[in-house]
């Protein structure tokens, strides 16, 4: 593509439309090992939960094909499922539309349409990385959380040297044989650092605890997912 182009690059606009059809393919069904690392996440910010607990309301942002709603340990009364790519939750709503008490919404996590204090637990698991200014969408998700509340976070290692390394042996691979050049896609599309956004977690909430994947030590470099539970206050 020509940079002087005031047209939108071309390889971008094919990903936009083609997303919804490969995410669930490549990154949850392609590689038992590319799964078990996405999996990961999913489990981790579900740890600090019982099967006796219960949070009335939740909000999961960025849900796409609805990938985290089996995981989910306690039980609920109202489960909003959002995400902005509304074919992606299309593909949520015919896998578990049928599951009592599960709401399907497209919404935008950086300007959600809920009242301040609204629900309970807000979960987000591999959006923060996509999100430009990701401190205003923590902001946001604070806002429609209760006094108490929980936001379970779960974000890749994006910038250390065993995410960049795996990436290289899988996923791009994959993406590279489909057409797309997967180096300008993911600077195009994670434009945030897992350190960048564990510095705003930090400055922003005390009261948290931080779980690392697969080894456990706190370091970007030499783990593959980051997931945070942070009670608000």
């Amino acid at each position: 593509m020509n940079p002087r182009s005031s047209d939108e690059d071309p390889v971008w606009i094919r990903y936009q439309q083609e997303f919804a059809q490969h995410y669930h393919e490549v990154f949850y069904a392609s590689s038992p090992v590319i799964r078990a690392v996405q999996e990961a996440g999913h489990r981790m910010v579900e740890k600090p939960f019982a099967a006796t607990t219960h949070c009335e309301r939740i909000l999961e942002v960025g849900a796409g094909a609805g990938e985290h709603i089996p995981h989910v340990r306690h039980t609920f009364g109202e489960y909003l499922v959002t995400d902005l790519n509304e074919t992606i939750l299309e593909q949520a709503r015919q896998a578990h539309g049928h599951k009592p008490g599960l709401v399907f919404q497209v919404q935008d996590c950086r300007r959600l349409t809920l009242p301040d204090q609204s629900v309970d637990r807000v979960i987000s698991i591999y959006n923060l990385e996509h999100i430009p200014e990701p401190f205003r969408a923590l902001k946001e998700w604070t806002r429609v959380l209760k006094p108490g509340g929980i936001l379970s976070i779960a974000i890749p290692t994006e910038g250390g040297i065993a995410w960049n390394l795996g990436r290289h042996l899988t996923t791009r691979r994959t993406f590279m044989k489909k057409g797309f050049d997967w180096d300008y896609i993911i600077a195009r599309d994670h434009v945030n650092a897992c350190s960048q956004l564990l510095a705003f977690i930090r400055h922003y909430f005390s009261d948290r605890k931080e779980s690392w994947f697969p080894l456990g030590v706190p370091s970007h470099h030499l783990n593959l997912i980051c997931a945070i539970t942070i009670r608000v206050p």
